[in-house]
């Protein structure tokens, strides 16, 4: 049974069950990437070395399977079990041999293994193998997470935005990816702040280069197109009334986020980040869904309840100036005679969208003005080998 919700602990998501822990490291494909924790380590770690016994000096090769690796064997019916519900990869090396233990008034054989801990229990006239509670012993030890087992309330969605990605290349696909993943299953404890940078783990490197803006300039940069999360979870808090305590917009008109002018967030490792507050009574969950096959990317924000209402007023749009020169750049990956429109120019402007939070009794809780100053933007293209840029355009 499990004991908690899938929580994020030391950089990894984990979810504790009686016998088990669950874990998937941050920004990994959950369906791909969940183990076993070494829980069964865990559990010899915290013995006392000189009450250890014999069980867990090294060993000579015996009947049964032996591992020189950790040189100690798996026989009899914990090898039966061991062999035909998973095997090395499920449950591990043996870190003992099998030895006797008094459990409950009754005296019981058990082996460890880096992943879990065999009981031999006899039911009528029939040996039958199960798996000790590692899983809630180990939560035992762990104080910090007290809070998690209690019993949760109806935990219901309290927020939720979708924004579509249709024409994004293969870096932008492949970073959104990975920079959902990342964010996937976090959870934010009540009074605490969500922070993209900080809970993303954004420095992995499987991120790949792709463009993004940079001192007003495209440019290749470490994990290009990562805005379309961050811009995703800033209209998911927003949306769900939670204060937004550090949010910067882009520097010019992204069309991909033009579906609501003025109402975007970026991030750039290490210092431009978003952030929001959990101002509620519980933990809230980050669920993330992808859809790569659509283009399309939904963050919700999973928690209990407390009957806020939202509304916004806007845009008001003003300052309003005309496109940029258009300019042209040469990138010798592109095929000869080639060239590839990253940008369509779009004139500056400033957008402003105002935000009013009440409880659920009418009480004003909070009114924001969510203020975005958008440069002048210009016709952007990419030209390969051979290719003449246009008079009058702007070439680097």
């Amino acid at each position: 049974n499990p004991l908690t919700p899938i929580i994020t602990d030391g950089g990894l998501r984990v979810q504790y069950f009686e016998k088990a822990r669950f874990e998937v490291p941050l920004g990994h494909d959950e369906q791909a990437s969940v183990m076993l924790s070494r829980i069964g380590a865990f559990a010899i770690d915290a013995m006392d070395p000189a009450q250890r016994g014999p069980a867990f000096e090294p060993a000579p090769p015996s009947l049964g399977t032996y591992f020189g690796v950790t040189q100690h064997a798996v026989s009899g019916s914990f090898e039966t079990f061991w062999q035909t519900r998973g095997g090395l990869a499920l449950f591990g090396y043996p870190l003992s041999e099998a030895f006797y233990i008094t459990q409950n008034d009754m005296t019981v054989k058990v082996q460890y293994f880096e992943r879990a801990r065999f009981e031999e229990h006899l039911e009528g006239n029939r040996t039958v193998v199960r798996l000790s509670n590692l899983g809630s012993a180990y939560l035992n030890r762990l104080p910090h997470l007290v809070n998690y087992t209690n019993p949760m309330p109806g935990v219901e969605r309290v927020a939720t935005a979708t924004t579509s990605y249709k024409g994004a290349g293969y870096a932008k696909r492949t970073n959104i990816a990975k920079g959902a993943a990342m964010i996937d299953g976090v959870v934010i404890p009540a009074g605490e702040e969500f922070s993209f940078l900080a809970n993303s783990n954004f420095t992995d490197t499987d991120f790949v280069e792709g463009y993004g803006i940079v001192g007003g300039q495209l440019a290749k940069v470490f994990a290009g197109g990562i805005c379309q999360v961050s811009t995703t979870i800033f209209r998911t808090a927003a949306n769900g009334g939670f204060p937004i305590t550090r949010r910067i917009p882009h520097t010019f008109v992204v069309s991909t986020y033009e579906d609501i002018v003025g109402f975007d967030a970026t991030v750039m490792e290490p210092t431009t980040d978003f952030r929001f507050k959990n101002d509620s009574a519980g933990p809230l969950m980050v669920v993330v869904r992808n859809e790569p096959a659509e283009f399309r990317l939904t963050i919700e924000l999973w928690g209990i309840p407390d009957g806020r209402q939202v509304r916004f007023a806007g845009p008001f749009i003003s300052k309003v100036t005309r496109p940029g020169s258009p300019v042209w750049q040469y990138d010798a990956s592109l095929k000869a005679g080639t060239k590839s429109q990253l940008v369509y120019g779009r004139g500056g402007m400033h957008v402003s969208y105002q935000r009013t939070v009440t409880a659920a009794d009418g009480t004003p809780l909070m009114t924001d003005d969510f203020q975005t100053t958008y440069a002048r933007w210009y016709d952007y293209v990419l030209f390969g080998p051979g290719v003449v840029p246009p008079a009058g355009a702007i070439v680097r």
